[in-house]
């Protein structure tokens, strides 16, 4: 048995109390601090060989020896007897390598095979089931006797089956981990997990598991073992669940599908960023800017108790939220939300239209098909270039950015209405959204009032973009086309390791203003800080500002805004597109050493990929992994194959380039 340091300090108040009353007879003092000493002793025995016997020793045999580049629990570990009739809870700590076979040694010497019966993924649970009949349970603690500072036992039965291993503090905190948690000073390890952590009068608090805040993998909170935090899953807590568990249902985390703005958990409101598409909290209407005022009718102000009240849930459990909307907050609704184990990911749907961006006066304020794709949709309903959209699903529609959000609020295979003004005439079609394409059309018409393209002569100058607390460099050119009256896209052209030279630089401009005068397209260069050319993550907050600058500056069209990165350039093209998904609408990518993450679609918020690469490139086998991994999300992926040592595009793949970036905006 071993008292845990952080006690002493509480056995120091009670000696220093025997020695201001008995200070009057020095050997009474030293009797009074060892029969003190004696009895602590006796009740930390007393307590452990109450529970003793529902303590068990649980080996699993076979399985994986890793998971990922994980190592996992492979030894002997404990386990706590729930019911008489055979049921015991452990940590699954033990159990993520999934064994061939599991002995349960009794603490009596009998073994007995048992079986997995289901997981608690939420709160780190297996429950087990051997067979046999009139087991000994030890009592609980009621949930209200659990208060900071009280002792606490924590038990298991890895060393030795004849007696269990002990190890004794206080309860350190409660309401631990998302409120699932009893926090103990005990220490903790993978030789107790699974064990009960036991009060001085030998009730059950909760059995001992890894947790962490922030990791859900088995095998997390590990690292924390023998540091002096540790975590039980409160009995109260198990003994609610353990009709579900007995049932083989496996218990998994709730999700309603929303982030918050801020990134401060603990002192930022639970004002939503997003709602993600198909998620519990979207189909129920919350939307970007709503606030959660209230959960389970309890007020609540600061985002950790939103994530609190989520995450000591289940799937297939409710939430009810109260949300306020507006500047104001004055719109007020309530909301049940269904948990659900997993978001599926957003297919964005596709009609196979491209709208006039800059209509003729004639038709301000309408919709106006400016192209219609080979074999989608749009075409195999009849739909012709000049029609005018006038209502969906009988919501009149006033622009195309209203067209795009009111279809993106469907999803590809669902049917649309769309009422439309052909000559005069209304036509009614009926259409079934089909996926996003990848294919780039071989020709575009030019959009309304984008001028044809010319060149000056004149040398392309670019406006120098800085920021007094940045050492970036940058530059903006602007075609002389450029009228506020269009709005233009803008490409963020990133250069690799070492940065554009002059002369190069030059060259990629030129190659680009001629496109840029008929597309109605400006090119921004930003520059890294750093030694050498070398991108680092502040460049990022700069490459922000930029952009922010230039739209205020500028006519720029939200639809196509492009992160253009040249290889080493492009891993940053990615990382801006992840970072700053509402302003970035695609990431185009030369030679990229890899691929990100895939950035989850939003509705609000498209985002498409341009992934072009030497057939012969040695990180071929990631990008096309990536590729792969970003299909998967079904973000439309667009992959064209440059010829041997080829270092940017030619004049065909740039105009290609050109046309997909024309297309971001497509319905």
């Amino acid at each position: 048995m071993s008292l845990n340091r952080v006690t002493m300090p509480v056995r120091s108040t009670l000696l220093a109390a025997i020695c201001f009353f008995g200070a009057a007879n020095a050997p009474g003092i030293s009797h009074a601090a060892e029969d003190l000493s004696l009895r602590e002793e006796a009740a930390f025995r007393a307590a452990a060989a109450q529970v003793s016997p529902s303590v068990v020793a649980i080996e699993t045999v076979g399985g994986l020896d890793t998971l990922g580049e994980l190592l996992v629990g492979t030894g002997p570990t404990g386990g706590l007897v729930v019911s008489d009739d055979g049921y015991i809870i452990s940590s699954t700590f033990n159990f993520a390598h999934k064994p061939a076979s599991i002995i349960v040694s009794l603490n009596d010497g009998r073994r007995a095979p048992a079986k997995l019966v289901a997981r608690d993924e939420v709160r780190k649970l297996v429950l087990l089931k051997i067979d046999a009949q009139k087991l000994p349970v030890a009592q609980t603690a009621p949930e209200s006797d659990i208060a900071v500072g009280i002792w606490s036992i924590a038990l298991g039965r890895a060393f030795e089956p004849e007696k269990p291993n002990v190890s004794v503090g206080i309860i350190s905190a409660v309401n631990r981990i998302w409120g699932k948690a009893i926090q103990t000073d005990a220490k903790i390890s993978p030789a107790n997990y699974g064990g009960p952590l036991v009060d001085i009068r030998g009730r059950v608090l909760g059995v001992l598991v890894p947790l962490s805040p922030n990791e859900k993998e088995d095998q997390s909170g590990v690292e924390w073992y023998d540091s002096g935090i540790g975590f039980a899953v409160p009995m109260a807590h198990i003994e609610r669940i353990l009709p579900r568990l007995k049932k083989g249902e496996d218990l998994k985390t709730g999700l309603i599908g929303v982030s918050f703005r801020g990134k401060n958990v603990y002192a930022d409101p639970p004002i939503i960023a997003r709602a993600r598409a198909n998620s519990p909290a979207y189909l129920a209407g919350l939307r970007k800017g709503d606030r959660i005022r209230a959960v389970e009718g309890k007020p609540v102000d600061l985002q950790v108790q939103v994530m609190e009240a989520i995450q000591s849930r289940y799937a297939g459990d409710k939430l009810r939220v109260s949300i306020a909307r507006g500047p104001d907050g004055k719109e007020t609704f309530d909301r049940e939300l269904p948990l659900v184990d997993h978001l599926d990911p957003y297919k964005r749907p596709f009609l196979g239209l491209l709208a006039e961006r800059s209509s003729p006066a004639a038709n301000e304020g309408k919709v106006v098909v400016r192209y219609v794709y080979e074999d989608s949709p749009a075409a195999l309903k009849g739909i012709k270039v000049g029609d005018v959209v006038q209502a969906i699903n009988g919501a009149a529609i006033k622009d195309r950015d209203a067209l795009r959000l009111a279809v993106a609020e469907s999803e590809a295979g669902k049917p649309l209405k769309l009422e439309l003004q052909r000559a005069g005439e209304k036509v009614q079609v009926e259409l079934e959204a089909a996926p996003q394409p990848e294919t780039v059309p071989a020709k575009l018409p030019q959009a309304a009032g984008e001028p044809a393209a010319g060149d000056d002569g004149a040398e392309p100058k670019g406006v120098s973009v800085k920021f007094a607390e940045h050492k970036n460099e940058c530059k903006l050119y602007v075609p002389e086309t450029y009228s506020e009256k269009h709005p233009h896209g803008l490409v963020l052209l990133l250069h690799p390791e070492g940065g554009f030279q002059d002369a190069e630089l030059a060259a990629l401009v030129k190659q680009w203003m001629p496109h840029c005068r008929r597309d109605g397209l400006m090119l921004l260069v930003p520059s890294a800080a750093g030694e050498e050319g070398k991108w680092a993550a502040a460049d990022l907050e700069f490459i922000g500002k930029v952009i922010d600058r230039v739209a205020e500056g500028y006519a720029v069209d939200p639809g196509r805004v492009v992160a253009h990165g040249v290889e080493e350039g492009s891993l940053v093209a990615l990382r801006t597109a992840a970072q700053f998904p509402e302003r970035i609408r695609a990431a185009a990518v030369v030679n990229s050493p890899s691929l990100a993450a895939p950035i989850e679609e939003d509705p609000a918020h498209s985002i498409a990929y341009y992934v072009a690469t030497v057939s012969d490139f040695q990180a071929k086998t990631r990008i096309v992994a990536g590729i792969e991994l970003l299909r998967k999300q079904f973000l439309p992926v667009t992959v064209r194959e440059l010829p041997p040592q080829a270092n940017y595009l030619d004049a065909e793949q740039l105009s290609e380039l050109v046309r997909w970036i024309d297309t971001l905006d497509r319905i």
